[in-house]
C-alpha cells in the first residue's frame, strides 16, 4: 500500500489517496479545480475504486461533486446531508461547494473492500455526529476527531467535546500502534497521541 498526501488549501485539509498494485481509492478530496488535476495525475493509471469522506464539513468535501456517477462514495448516514444541503460555514468563508450525494451510507462496523485495499470503518463522533475513522493495513485516516498534538473541534454544528473524548479514547483501546493521518496537518501516531496530546 502506499500513501499520497495532497494538502490542498488554505486550511490545509489532507486529501489521500491510497494505492494497491493496480487500484486505487481516495480519501477527503477537497480544494480548487487544479487540486483536481494533480489527484487525477497522481493516481498514475490506476484504477479509482472509491471515494471516501470522514466527514461532511465543507473543507473535506470541496471536489466530491467532480466524482459524482463516476465511482462509489461514501459517507456516514449522520453527515450525508451536509453533502447537498445549504452550508453556511463555508458560504460565510466565501466557499461556494457545489452540491451531490453520496452512493452509500455507513453506519460504522463496516468492512470495505477495494480489490486488496480493506478499509474498516470506525464511527468516531464528536467533532460532527458522523465523523468516522478509516483503519487500513497500519494506519488510520482520522479526518478532524484527532490531529498531531490537538483534536477537532467541537464548537460547530453537531459537534460534542464530550462524544469526541470517547471516540479518541476508544481508538485508543486499539491493538497495537497505528499511524494516524489526519485531516489536517502533519501525521503523527496513535500511542504518541495517547502519551502525549494535551486534550487527552
Amino acid at each position: 500500500m502506499n500513501i499520497i498526501t495532497i494538502c490542498t488549501d488554505i486550511f490545509q485539509s489532507n486529501t489521500y489517496i491510497i494505492t494497491s498494485e493496480k487500484s486505487a481509492i481516495i480519501i477527503d478530496p477537497s480544494g480548487s479545480e487544479k487540486i483536481y488535476e494533480l489527484i487525477k495525475n497522481r493516481l498514475d493509471g490506476k484504477q479509482l475504486k472509491a471515494v471516501l469522506f470522514t466527514h461532511g464539513h465543507f473543507d473535506h468535501i470541496a471536489l466530491g461533486h467532480k466524482f459524482e456517477q463516476k465511482v462509489q462514495s461514501y459517507i456516514h448516514r449522520l453527515d450525508e446531508k451536509m453533502l447537498y444541503t445549504a452550508q453556511p460555514l463555508g458560504k460565510r468563508l466565501g466557499f461556494d461547494i457545489k452540491p451531490f450525494r453520496a452512493d452509500n451510507n455507513l453506519d460504522g462496523g463496516e468492512e470495505l473492500i477495494f480489490d486488496n485495499i480493506v478499509v474498516k470503518v470506525l464511527h468516531t463522533p464528536g467533532h460532527s455526529q458522523g465523523s468516522v475513522c478509516f483503519v487500513i493495513d497500519n494506519s488510520i485516516f482520522s479526518g478532524d476527531t484527532l490531529f498531531n498534538n490537538s483534536i477537532g473541534r467541537t464548537d460547530f454544528i453537531g459537534g460534542s467535546f464530550e462524544q469526541i473524548k470517547k471516540s479518541i479514547n476508544s481508538l485508543f483501546l486499539l491493538d497495537g500502534d497505528y499511524d494516524i493521518y489526519p485531516g489536517h496537518g502533519e501525521s503523527t501516531t496513535l500511542r504518541y497521541e495517547q502519551k502525549h496530546n494535551p486534550y487527552i
